[in-house]
Order: structure tokens, then sequence, then C-alpha cells
């Protein structure tokens, strides 16, 4: 796999294929970034390219079929290690707790001292440049944090560590500011939906798997179809409830609310679909959700462009609570009562 199939990540890849032409490698980069985007793809893909014995590509890209690309492929480069959840690792058979202890959900300084240490102060096996790649990163306990921050600090010659991160600032800041941050930017939703669409999906479920992916590709492939034509249908739902009939409200807040992830879904989709609204409102036709188009267009004649702006609004503050760990049938309530009747 080239840099090249990671969707629209250059701003991102470009250094690292600088880097790599420069044969200037940092010794610890910071991957941050939305779940999805392709962090941990390229941290694989750099350890390739880095150790590959092939025809390197002018752009940076390994030949992925020497033996280092080949075995860093299957993940038994003895040159790359590859840090997980404890309980992830353990899983596979790649870790034993100590004391027979419950494998933890972190990564746990036992992992960093043996796993990462103990390896790094050996020599090179095979391979020209060692990587430790740490995904998720963010997944480390302050022990574990605290352990790193020694190879950080002093790193071995020939050596690069990667740190895989969906929310870099939850690391210490001794750790980020020992790093080169990459930041990994959310997917387009056009881009991810050409990519659903290449991989056999239907235009119209793969618009809408981008559109509620948040960017994620990841997401947008793991997409339930079932899933999502009851999620477009809630959307049709709410755009025909009679401003006049609060029992219909609360019916709505009820069938949808008793599950706080498919109430925030409902929100992001409730977004997206008033987004749709506001370019109907402006002469535009690119809709993220063309099935929806009737309803869009519906609202898109009956309501102002100020009051689905409110609207709009109204779904980013409910969406908020919701993260917040408000009661989803209530957050929904509200979103209604200020929809229809201004804010509650």
């Amino acid at each position: 796999m080239p840099f090249s199939d990671l969707i629209a990540q250059d701003r991102a890849l470009s250094p690292l294929r600088s880097a790599l032409r420069r044969g200037a490698l940092h010794h610890a980069y910071l991957f941050g970034g939305p779940e999805g985007v392709g962090k941990a793809t390229a941290a694989r893909l750099l350890a390739q390219a880095a150790n590959c014995e092939g025809s390197v590509a002018a752009d940076g890209d390994a030949c992925g079929t020497c033996p280092p690309c080949r075995k860093i492929e299957r993940g038994v480069h003895p040159d790359v290690v590859v840090l997980a959840e404890e309980r992830v690792m353990a899983k596979a058979g790649r870790w034993e707790p100590k004391g027979g202890r419950t494998p933890s959900k972190d990564i746990v300084v036992d992992q960093v001292r043996d796993l990462v240490d103990h390896r790094l102060a050996l020599k090179r096996f095979e391979g020209r440049r060692r990587f430790v790649i740490v995904d998720p990163a963010d997944a480390m306990n302050p022990q574990a944090q605290n352990a790193l921050l020694k190879t950080l600090e002093e790193p071995p010659e020939d050596t690069t560590l990667v740190l895989v991160a969906s929310s870099p600032d939850a690391l210490l800041p001794t750790i980020r500011s020992r790093c080169l941050r990459v930041p990994f930017a959310p997917i387009p939703g056009a881009a991810l939906a050409a990519r659903l669409e290449q991989e056999g999906h239907p235009s119209d479920k793969a618009r809408l798997a981008a559109a509620l992916s948040g960017g994620s590709l990841g997401r947008a492939l793991a997409a339930d179809d079932d899933v999502l034509a009851a999620e477009a249908a809630a959307v049709r739902g709410a755009a025909a409830l009679d401003p006049d009939d609060a029992g219909a409200w609360l019916a709505f807040a009820r069938d949808h609310g008793g599950d706080r992830e498919e109430a925030q879904t409902l929100c992001d989709l409730l977004l997206v679909w008033l987004r749709d609204v506001a370019v109907v409102q402006a002469g535009g036709t690119d809709l993220a959700l063309a099935d929806l188009a009737g309803a869009t267009r519906q609202a898109a004649a009956t309501l102002s462009p100020a009051e689905a702006l409110r609207r709009r609004r109204e779904v980013r503050r409910t969406a908020t609570a919701l993260r917040q760990n408000g009661a989803p049938v209530l957050a929904l309530e509200r979103l209604l009562v200020g929809w229809f009747h201004g804010r509650a």
C-alpha cells in the first residue's frame, strides 16, 4: 500500500516523505487526529519505507514485496515493536501480565520496560532503522508515559518512535514536547463517499455513511446498512413533526432517546441535513444526503435561513449535552421544544 492510498492526508505525509528522501527521520513523532483516518497505517508505511530493501519510489513509497516490507506488514519484523493496550496484546498472545493479574485496558509500565526499554538496549537484528509504534499512545497510563520519557529524552541511534493518538493532548506535556507533531485531518465527505463507492457501496448509502463518519474512513467502512436506513428514517421523521403536536415530539424523543449513541448519531445526521437545507436555500444542489432531497427541499422552502441556522445551533447544543452525559430522552425533548418554541 503506497502513502498515496491514504485519503486526503498530503499535509501530514509531505514532511515524512521529505525526511525519508533526506535520510533524516526524527527520533520521535506524534501522529494525532481522529480515529480511522490513517495514522496507524502511516506509521507502518513509514517503518516499511525506512527498512525497504527493494526499490523505494521517489515519493518515499516502499516496494511492499521485499522481506522487510512483508515482515512489517505481518507484524513480525524483529526491529519494529508495536505496543497496544495490555488486554489487546494479551488476547493476541503477544504479552502476559505479570503476577497473573487481569489485563488492563491501558498500556502499562511493565510493557514499556519489557517491550521497549529491553528491546532497545539490544543491537538491531536486521533492519536499517528500528521503530517503536505505540498505538494508541493515549492509552498509556501516567506511569507508562513517565517510563517512556527516558527513551524520548535519550533515544538510541537509528531509532524512531511513533506515538499514534486520537487525543494527543491527553498525553503528558513532557511527552508531547519531545515529539514532532504530525496532524492528521478528518477526511472530506466527498472523498470518503468516493472510496466507499470504489469498495462497491451504492452511491446513496456511501454518501450517508460518509456524512455520519466524522471524517473517519474506518467508521464509514464499518457502517451498517440497516442502521443507516433507520437513521435516515429518523431524520425524515424529525422533518415531518407537526410544530403544534407536542405529543408527537415527546413520542419521537422516547423512540430515539433510548440509547445515548443512537441519540448522538441522530444529532450528527440532523446537523448534516440542516447543512443541506442551507445549501438548497443558497441555490446549491450538492447534497450530502441525496436520498433525503425531498424532505430537504420542503424544509428549505418552509424555514427561513435564519430559522434553519437557529435549529442547527439547537442540535449542536443537544449534541454537546449528550457528550456531557445528558439524559438522551430529555436532551431530545429539549431539542424539539427549542426547535418549535424557541430555546428551552
